[in-house]
């Protein structure tokens, strides 16, 4: 099968962990509001390279539509709310005054070197791992009692 494992992550990646914190949307009417970078990381991370479908089921202002227009994906938007859906069409229209804040998100997921190539090239892998010609290192006999 097509299994993933024993495969380094792509760059973009690298923000797949298990909590993501986000400052709040702060210039939104709508009720839970959230920001762009949200849609773009889950988006980012998750979709090839090629045109994909997004779909929100409950777009509200359309945050997530914005992520994925701007991301190049087509997208699909349905709401209860007239007034909500009226937002968000406004909000796809002017989708370009969003593109810094998506920009910024997606830069945080470029690594310049992978977990590979550092360690081909015998350089740091790893948080715990000691130079093997550091001179600090010594061992200590372990007594059991």
């Amino acid at each position: 099968g097509n299994h993933f494992i024993g495969k380094e992550l792509k760059s973009k990646h690298a923000l797949l962990t298990s909590i993501w914190r986000f400052p709040p949307e702060r210039v939104n009417s709508h009720p839970a509001p959230f920001p762009i970078a949200l849609p773009t990381r889950a988006i980012y991370s998750v979709m090839d390279e090629n045109n994909g479908l997004i779909i929100d089921p409950y777009c509200g202002s359309g945050t997530t539509l914005v992520a994925a227009k701007l991301l190049g994906h087509d997208f699909i938007g349905i709401d209860i709310s007239e007034e909500y859906i009226d937002h968000a069409k406004k909000r796809v229209l002017n989708y370009e005054s969003e593109n810094i804040a998506l920009l910024e998100e997606v830069e945080k997921h470029k690594v310049s070197e992978t977990f590979s190539d550092r360690k081909q090239n015998g350089r740091y892998t790893g948080r715990f791992r000691q130079s093997k010609n550091s001179s600090t290192t010594k061992q200590i006999p372990l007594k059991l009692l």
